[in-house]
């Protein structure tokens, strides 16, 4: 009887001690399915994150296949999170036409490179569309969803869009910005304030775009010193600094912040870029030498660069979507503990209370139980002294 009672007591002691635990239901962030297009972005609802993407040259709508790639992993990794709450992701896609980069040799090498004014390029007008429509997003944000964070996706001429709109900014605007990813950009070049956390390019590489701009730029500092024809030996001489990653750094910062490339400084943490070595598209200084110094044929060394330019999945770059995932699972707070209910290891001074008291009970219950049986015991002993019953 005496241990029944001491292992009862033991039982209902320790059960008031141990702490409960409390089950809250796992959370996540929720993506809202098929994007909005940016130019319609003002009709969604509000989120705490806003996914704005552009897709690369001649893809197809909304995403294109590389940033469908990239919202899908990042929507994998940031659905389940034990212990924290919910999150909300409405996704938008930057509505422009994404016109083929080789359209701009309709104007051209001498025009392109080496004139006085810039033809009008087709593939210029692409860009200045979706600069226009992700503008439209951005701005809606900041006015109507001030605590929304922003993530922007942009891959090929997609990238160049974000790059311009976010040129466009200023540090103090640009506080929802919580990432930027920037895939084989045409408009990267050496210098830029950004972040290059893989992709095996060195640090000398030109995209098409900046590589374009940076050679005008010099063609028209040998203008007003020679003419025309130190314009074009200026041009050539650029050319040729390129492709051996020689370029002047100064002067491609002034090119690049005339052709509205260059991020403010306060971004740069939060500008992520990949450029593969050999991608024409963002390492474009062999492809310029060998098609205007050497004439050789575009086509063929574009299709050389096809597989560079197409290596910016999430699988390239797991060090990337971990980033990524890790700055949106942060967003989403830890689900609070129901009322009432005790989580986390117990007080030491609550321990040492509750050891006093498994002591102090367990004796009492001893002794309650020795005061209990001893009636019992003193009947025993009596009828022992007196003896068997006479018959």
């Amino acid at each position: 009887m005496t241990k029944r009672v001491v292992c009862s007591v033991l039982v209902v002691v320790l059960a008031l001690l141990s702490p409960a635990t409390a089950h809250a239901q796992d959370g996540g962030m929720q993506w809202s399915g098929p994007p909005v297009a940016a130019s319609s972005a003002d009709t969604q609802p509000c989120a705490d994150v806003m996914f704005l993407a552009a897709r690369g040259s001649l893809e197809d709508g909304p995403y294109g296949s590389m940033v469908t790639s990239w919202r899908d992993a990042l929507a994998t990794a940031t659905q389940q999170m034990p212990g924290r709450g919910i999150g909300t992701v409405r996704e938008v896609f930057v509505d422009y036409p994404a016109i083929g980069p080789d359209t701009m040799l309709d104007a051209g090498l001498e025009g392109l490179f080496f004139s006085e004014e810039l033809p009008a390029l087709p593939y210029r007008e692409s860009v200045t569309t979706g600069v226009e429509a992700a503008r439209h997003a951005l701005t809606d944000s900041a006015e109507r969803c001030p605590a929304e964070r922003w993530v922007l996706v942009g891959y090929s001429q997609g990238a160049q869009v974000m790059t311009e709109v976010l040129a466009e900014r200023t540090e103090q605007d640009s506080g929802q910005l919580l990432l930027a990813l920037l895939l084989g950009n045409p408009a990267h070049y050496q210098g830029q304030s950004l972040t290059e956390p893989s992709g095996d390019a060195d640090d000398l590489a030109g995209g098409l775009t900046a590589a374009l701009y940076y050679i005008r730029h010099e063609a028209a500092a040998g203008r007003q010193a020679g003419g025309q024809p130190q314009a074009t030996a200026d041009g050539v001489r650029a050319i040729l600094e390129l492709s051996q990653g020689k370029a002047n750094s100064e002067a491609m910062a002034e090119a690049a912040r005339g052709a509205g490339f260059e991020l403010p400084a306060a971004l740069r943490s939060q500008v992520l870029s990949l450029c593969n070595a050999g991608d024409v598209v963002c390492d474009s200084g062999g492809l310029l030498r060998k098609v205007v110094i050497e004439g050789a044929g575009i086509d063929g060394l574009v299709d050389d660069s096809w597989d560079a330019h197409h290596a910016y999945g999430p699988k390239d770059a797991a060090v990337v979507v971990d980033r990524i995932s890790a700055e949106l699972r942060a967003l989403v707070p830890p689900t609070p503990a129901e009322p009432g209910i005790r989580t986390g290891p117990l007080d030491p001074r609550l321990i040492l209370a509750g050891g006093v008291a498994i002591v102090l009970l367990t004796g009492l219950a001893v002794s309650l139980v020795m005061l209990w049986r001893a009636p019992s015991r003193q009947t025993r002993s009596a009828a022992d002294r007196s003896g068997p019953a006479q018959p």
